[in-house]
């Protein structure tokens, strides 16, 4: 709590007119939604749910959320943090919390980051797994939906011509990846910062070479965590299946494969940090782009409500344990 209050503190006022401006355009597109589209249609849509189906589909975002976890643990200790399994948990689902319940700037990362990075005083190692494990599953995202994209073209089963963005996004986040871990990039690039005269982004880009370093080697071992990673993508994509159902709607094989393709387009959308947590433009956006899949928009757009509200009644026992204080903390805990 005492990291909060600090931020907190911090809080400046360009912090404030970011955050008044995200106020406006979440306002905004709310607006522009309901105007073309009724409430009690989303209404009816989510009156009658399948409380088994929804419970499954929570189920699911558990497993997968654990999974995120386990994920980000084994690219820490890969990095030389050794702070307990239980621990990093811990940080993990506060992170989840962060990223669901606070409108400024502050982040799940930004948390996870400031209050591993003290205690193991390694920061920037903890920086760079954490943006390591975000490209990773971001990559996972978009390589799965390329799975289903190529399905859908085997099958003939129609999908926006916008799809095939999801082809070049790909491509990029292999080769940023790649960049990354690159050992000749991570040489040349420091040396030529600093012989520009910026010596400080210079300086840091060695340190985050340095960091990065541990990882080359490791290809077999960072290719199963991508296996893994996309395996958790994967559990968290059914999860909107699985909503879909508890509302009622009945899906065929063709509007799953197309659920698969263009949720992760919807998920990049939501990327761009422009709203409060995603609210107005995650119905816009999946009021524009899942209708192609045949259903109506006031389907999809409670759909995606409940499935984000499944991610935040998951995410709320974040706020627990950030208020408690404690999971695995101060007890003689170690990660076996």
């Amino acid at each position: 709590m005492k990291w909060v209050n600090s931020m907190a503190k911090g809080f400046s006022s360009r912090d404030l007119m970011v955050l008044l401006a995200k106020l406006a355009v979440t306002i905004g597109l709310v607006a522009f939604y309901l105007s073309r589209q009724s409430i009690s249609d989303i209404q009816d849509v989510l009156q009658n749910p399948h409380w088994g189906w929804l419970l499954t589909a929570l189920g699911v975002y558990a497993v997968s959320a654990f999974g995120g976890a386990l994920q980000w643990s084994w690219i820490l200790k890969a990095n030389g943090i050794v702070a307990p399994r239980r621990e990093l948990q811990r940080l993990y689902f506060i992170g989840l919390f962060f990223n669901n319940f606070l409108p400024a700037n502050i982040g799940g990362d930004a948390y996870k980051i400031v209050d591993l990075g003290r205690r193991e005083n390694r920061p920037l190692g903890v920086f760079c797994s954490t943006l390591l494990d975000r490209l990773i599953g971001l990559t996972a995202l978009t390589s799965l939906a390329v799975v289903f994209l190529t399905l859908a073209a085997v099958r003939r089963i129609a999908l926006p011509t916008s799809a095939l963005l999801l082809i070049p996004v790909t491509l990029a986040l292999v080769m940023l990846l790649a960049l990354l871990l690159s050992r000749r990039l991570g040489t040349s690039l420091p040396a030529l910062f600093q012989r520009w005269g910026w010596i400080r982004l210079g300086n840091w880009l060695s340190r985050v070479s340095a960091e990065l370093a541990l990882f080359r080697s490791r290809v077999r071992w960072l290719n199963l965590i991508f296996l893994f990673s996309v395996l958790v993508q994967f559990l968290r994509m059914v999860t909107h299946l699985l909503v879909a159902y508890g509302l009622g709607l009945t899906l065929t094989s063709d509007q799953m494969v197309q659920l698969m393709v263009l949720v992760p387009m919807l998920a990049l959308s939501l990327i761009l940090p422009i709203t409060i947590n995603g609210i107005g433009l995650r119905e816009s956006v999946a009021a524009q782009l899942l209708v192609f899949c045949g259903l109506a928009a006031s389907e999809v757009v409670a759909m995606e409500a409940v499935a984000y509200l499944v991610q935040v009644i998951f995410s709320l026992q974040g706020g627990v344990l950030l208020w408690m204080g404690r999971w695995g903390r101060g007890n003689g805990m170690v990660d076996k």
